[in-house]
């Protein structure tokens, strides 16, 4: 994936490498309280991908792992009293995705689609719940399916799949 952003504007490549920890703090945010569970799995999720994860994104979260701790602090730092209301802040920044995903490969940019939903997920899962049932909250719940992203990619056969998109 690394290589498809180059031809990214810097300012792109900047929103796809804070995705993650943009996302952790809106998703950990919008229960209104930030949960170290929630933020501290984020990391801990973010160094099991960059070895374990779709191949075409180990990459990614390998970098992005690296300064993730420390740019998740900063964000939790910034936030106002009422962390609740920093959550549309974030998704709009989120939403700018919309923009940049059509840019990539379309398998690229469904797999890191799909992974950063999936992300949003486990981060809800993280924290609250008796034994983790019902863990994860209905403000949680309203944002882990990403629908400030709004774009689709295309559908792409399986052969055209492995002929078109090089693996990194």
């Amino acid at each position: 994936m690394l290589n498809t952003l180059e031809k990214l504007t810097a300012a792109e490549k900047d929103l796809v490498m804070n995705a993650l920890p943009i996302l952790t703090v809106m998703i950990a945010a919008a229960d209104g309280k930030v949960d170290e569970s929630e933020t501290g799995w984020a990391t801990k999720l973010t160094e099991i991908r960059g070895y374990s994860h779709e191949e075409r994104l180990q990459g990614y979260y390998d970098v992005v792992g690296k300064d993730f701790d420390q740019k998740v602090r900063m964000m939790v730092k910034a936030l106002p009293a009422d962390q609740k209301s920093a959550v549309p802040e974030l998704a709009e920044q989120l939403a700018g995705l919309n923009t940049i995903l059509p840019q990539l490969p379309p398998k690229i940019a469904g797999i890191f689609l799909k992974s950063l939903r999936t992300f949003a997920t486990h981060i809800a899962r993280a924290s609250g719940g008796f034994l983790k049932i019902a863990s994860i909250s209905k403000e949680e719940k309203a944002l882990i399916d990403l629908p400030m992203i709004t774009y689709v990619p295309p559908v792409i056969e399986e052969e055209e799949i492995e002929e078109d998109t090089p693996s990194e």
